[in-house]
């Protein structure tokens, strides 16, 4: 595991205007997947937790997630979900407080809309993605067109980025809290989209989260 401790103000600033921050280097995320690159994302996972210290766990490589999710489109049935790879956990640098965040990507079957709902949460439109985030969870859909062989069998689904959050002063449903829940979604579903390789390149520009209007 990697630890990271400490704090910057630059960090807090760029939550505030994550719009207008700068997206980094896209090679050196997809090479080091689980690995804060940014002061950005070092400043959400922080606010995500509630905390200064961090652990990062990375469960797969890069090249064998990508790999994985490659046999994964392939392998779909119809109406049916992949199976989803756990990729990361960042979790709490406390052991009597066990907040953590973990993201996993698969593919999800297209469906009639491309914005996903739920009863307790906040749907989002992301530079053409589509979101949710709610107490526990954040989801985002996201057109992934794969080169060769595999680009006609990803142009009928999408790939679905999914984290789990648990903090230990349970769960959270201010508005706030899932913005910067689906932030880092956008950001780490950006990681995985440049290692695959998407010719889209859909998730090129800066995340700009606002919730859509409730129904």
């Amino acid at each position: 595991m990697i630890k990271t401790l400490g704090s910057s103000t630059a960090a807090l600033v760029c939550v505030l205007t994550l719009a207008s921050c700068a997206s980094g280097d896209s090679e050196g995320k997809a090479a080091n997947l689980c690995g804060i690159a940014s002061s950005e994302e070092e400043a959400l996972v922080r606010e995500i937790l509630v905390t200064e210290g961090y652990e990062t766990k990375a469960y797969k490589s890069t090249s064998v997630l990508v790999d994985k999710m490659k046999a994964a489109v392939q392998q779909m049935r119809p109406g049916k979900d992949s199976y989803f790879n756990t990729a990361c956990r960042y979790e709490m640098d406390d052991q009597q407080h066990r907040g953590y965040a973990i993201f996993s990507f698969g593919w999800s079957p297209r469906a009639s809309s491309e914005v996903p709902t739920s009863h307790n949460g906040a749907s989002y439109e992301l530079n053409g993605a589509g979101g949710v985030a709610s107490a526990g969870q954040s989801m985002l859909l996201v057109q992934c067109d794969l080169p060769g062989e595999l680009g006609g069998q990803s142009r009928n689904v999408r790939l679905s980025a999914d984290a789990m959050f648990s903090r230990p002063d349970g769960p959270v449903v201010d508005q706030a809290a899932k913005d910067r829940r689906m932030t880092l979604t956008y950001l780490m579903a950006r990681r995985v989209t440049d290692a695959l390789g998407c010719e889209n390149k859909p998730l090129a520009a800066p995340p700009v989260v606002k919730p859509l209007p409730t129904p």
